[in-house]
């Protein structure tokens, strides 16, 4: 029997969506044209929203595994091997209960799927290589997509074949067949007076702890460290107009332009294999629309932008996480089909802003350099492609200074939503896309924060009041949660939400409900309020009640449905808001 759903394009995007529908109980097929997976560091940086999704999928710890916070980067004079300065590109915020992973990780490309691709096959899903997406019909039918697929053989040869499919999904990259096959708008530009090479390139002679950066204006060279412990550096060279080539350098001309420019000794640092190389010119565009019928575009099919500031890989994750879980529902058919229709409501909002601070951004960088028109901006300096606005006075230099919160991605929210609901709060479409976290809470429309030292104090009823978890620990990124404060003598209310969400189509399936009683309440209060819910919590250490902004004086009860994006869909006080929220959600509800 087909998948239900097709993914093409077995990037980040295409893994976590896989990954999500194959935890929610979806079927997929996951195909790539390329023959082996794809190598190079490229896109590294993971930033601190994505590292929430990943702790709620339960992957967060294999990352951090081979993952390192963005090293300071070496800056050096002409001729010189010991470095004249060191310049932090992004400032090192404290964990705090609510925020516990504030700071991105540099971790190679090719190293993240790999990690993605032993959860996904965990799963029972294995990405097929060499298997083309070459056309499909997404209108004979109202239910189904017909696939025309090429799988190509080590001799050369093709094998076509046909399948129908409930939903097709593109996240085959800026060149997508999905989004041109559509129609679909890809209105920008490309900025061909902001070019320069890169590749992935081994260097003997640098401490790879560190990137490092020469500079000889208006040619500029910087050296990306993958890892700590590996040598290969993802290279970036910035020239002179017109001197990469358009397939970029060339290993022997990278060297030649590299000792140009540092003027070191060939024997002060040393190369060995280059493992990619080509030329990077700005790509700025994005889609109009994300859903034409049962067909979506994500990640780079969907828009594709500067490196600036690290957003282009975390965006596409972003994009899969909003509709992964919205997917799941309707194919299950426990939700409208309209419910699709929030995807590109609520990330081309986000999308539009994003591409709006990473051009400015890159503006900014790249005129340091002297190759593009100086563009006014305070925005921090871009860890992603480590530019070469280190080191250097005025203010590109004050960029540096700057925390760069705002791409962290930690205030990015779906404010003007047609889903999310609140009895207290007034949505406007006004509202940044991307908002500083520091001024945030617990609202709807924004990430839901995590809060540890909860205790468990009843498990499905019949617990004993052992073991800690946090609210980042009980998310799943496939159910809703609904936390509802209720202190220990509001049982007519706790009773009415449980026997409300008793009735929700396949309420086991999609909706974890967890009380959390306050700070010393203990295992008996605890026990005679645990009859229907899923988990009960006693929130010892008092950062649940604080994150969410839950008096706990106040003694009535606050209920917060997080979605399972770990997106906050509504802050109600009565059964009567839960209604109006699942009502948007679910079928005949």
């Amino acid at each position: 029997m087909a998948a239900s759903v097709l993914i093409a394009g077995a990037g980040p995007s295409g893994l976590i969506l896989a990954l999500i529908l194959a935890k929610s109980g979806v079927s997929v097929r996951l195909i790539d044209k390329e023959l082996t997976h794809r190598v190079g560091s490229k896109g590294s940086g993971i930033q601190a929203r994505t590292l929430e999704l990943y702790a709620h999928l339960g992957i967060y710890d294999s990352l951090r595994a081979i993952g390192e916070h963005i090293p300071d980067i070496a800056v050096y004079e002409p001729g010189k091997t010991v470095p004249a300065k060191y310049v932090r590109l992004s400032q090192i915020a404290e964990a705090t209960p609510g925020t516990p992973y504030p700071n991105s990780l540099n971790i190679p490309q090719d190293h993240h799927e790999a990690v993605l691709r032993t959860h996904l096959s965990a799963l029972g899903v294995e990405v097929e290589l060499g298997t083309e997406l070459r056309a499909f019909d997404h209108t004979s039918s109202k239910y189904h997509v017909l696939a025309t697929i090429v799988k190509h053989q080590a001799d050369g040869s093709e094998v076509v074949e046909e399948g129908k499919y409930e939903w097709l999904v593109g996240t085959d990259g800026a060149h997508s067949i999905v989004r041109k096959a559509l129609g679909l708008s890809f209105l920008g530009e490309t900025q061909e007076d902001a070019e320069m090479a890169v590749g992935d390139i081994e260097v003997h002679g640098v401490d790879p702890k560190f990137w490092h950066m020469w500079s000889a204006p208006p040619r500029t060279i910087v050296l990306r460290s993958s890892h700590p412990a590996s040598n290969v550096f993802m290279l970036a060279y910035i020239g002179i107009q017109g001197d990469i080539a358009p397939t970029g350098l060339t290993r022997d001309e990278f060297l030649n332009a590299f000792y140009e420019v540092t003027k070191l000794k060939r024997e002060d640092v040393t190369f060995g294999e280059a493992t990619w190389m080509s030329r990077y010119r700005p790509n700025i565009r994005m889609v109009d629309r994300m859903r034409v019928g049962r067909v979506f575009v994500a990640g780079d099919a969907a828009h594709c932008h500067s490196p600036a500031g690290g957003q282009g890989l975390n965006s596409s994750v972003a994009d899969v996480a909003n509709l992964a879980w919205k997917l799941a529902l309707v194919q299950k058919r426990l939700a409208p089909e309209s419910l699709l229709d929030t995807y590109g409501e609520e990330r081309l909002r986000v999308i539009a802003q994003m591409l709006r601070l990473t051009t400015e951004l890159y503006g900014h960088t790249m005129s340091s350099f002297g190759t593009k028109q100086q563009i006014a901006s305070e925005a921090p300096a871009d860890p992603e492609l480590a530019a070469g606005t280190a080191g250097r006075d005025g203010p590109a230099q004050m960029s540096v200074a700057r925390s760069g919160r705002e791409l962290t991605m930690l205030g990015v929210n779906y404010h003007g939503s047609s889903i999310i609901s609140s009895e207290a709060n007034t949505v406007t479409t006004t509202t940044e896309a991307y908002a500083k976290p520091e001024t945030l809470s617990a609202k709807p429309a924004y990430r839901a924060p995590d809060a540890p030292g909860l205790l468990h104090v009843v498990r499905g009823g019949d617990g004993d009041g052992t073991g800690e978890t946090s609210l980042f620990g009980v998310f799943d990124g496939v159910k809703h949660t609904v936390l509802v404060f209720a202190p220990a003598h509001s049982e007519s209310d706790a009773s009415d939400i449980v026997a409300f969400l008793g009735k929700l189509p396949a309420a086991a399936e999609t909706i974890q409900s967890v009380r959390v009683l306050p700070a010393g309440t203990g295992i008996g209060a605890g026990a005679g309020a645990s009859a229907g819910f899923d988990l009960v919590l006693e929130d010892a250490q008092g950062h649940a009640y604080k994150e969410y902004n839950v008096d706990v004086n106040a003694g009535k009860t606050t209920i917060v449905v997080v979605r399972p994006d770990g997106v906050v869909g509504a802050v109600e006080g009565s059964v009567e808001g839960l209604e109006r929220y699942f009502g948007r959600i679910f079928v005949g509800f």
